[in-house]
């Protein structure tokens, strides 16, 4: 959903590469692409952790990472009864998806880095940490939006810009 709102946003002018680690996902988002008439998304099967020199770089990069999900408990309530402990690599893999966006940012690129979790660790923590360890970067926006306040899921995004 998120790379089509971004290409209806640029007016499908432009590219979009759309990645996802799952073959049978990367085709979900090809056939709804073709099907809305969006020709600048692009589509392939790509674990985000690992850099891939053939994809270029970009204005900008958005890093939607997997998460526990915890802020659309009410549309996936299922969510509820998983384990603590069934979200503790998360953190490992959404740094490593963060840190390796970096390779395909352009200078003066921005990243949008994004959860639909509402767990700080999750969220403000990797980012801090990132912006800790990645002195090139600062942030811009960053915002929770929570169920009972926005009248939507919870979200958390934050907007880093190379300097």
């Amino acid at each position: 959903g998120k790379s089509f709102t971004m290409a209806l946003h640029m007016k499908n002018i432009g590219e979009i590469i759309s990645c996802d680690l799952y073959e049978h996902r990367v085709k979900l988002i090809f056939n709804s692409a073709e099907r809305l008439g969006l020709r600048i998304i692009k589509t392939t099967v790509q674990n985000a952790t690992e850099y891939n020199k053939d994809l270029g770089e970009f204005d900008c990069v958005l890093c939607d990472v997997p998460c526990s999900g915890l802020g659309v408990l009410r549309r996936k309530p299922e969510i509820k009864y998983k384990e603590p402990e069934d979200f503790s690599s998360l953190e490992k893999i959404q740094y490593s998806i963060l840190s390796n966006a970096v390779n395909y940012l352009k200078k003066g690129g921005k990243i949008l880095y994004s959860t639909c979790s509402l767990r700080k660790a999750e969220n403000e923590e990797i980012v801090n940490r990132f912006l800790k360890e990645h002195k090139g970067f600062e942030k811009i926006e960053e915002k929770t939006l929570m169920p009972h306040q926005a009248d939507t899921d919870g979200f958390y995004f934050a907007l880093l810009k190379s300097v």
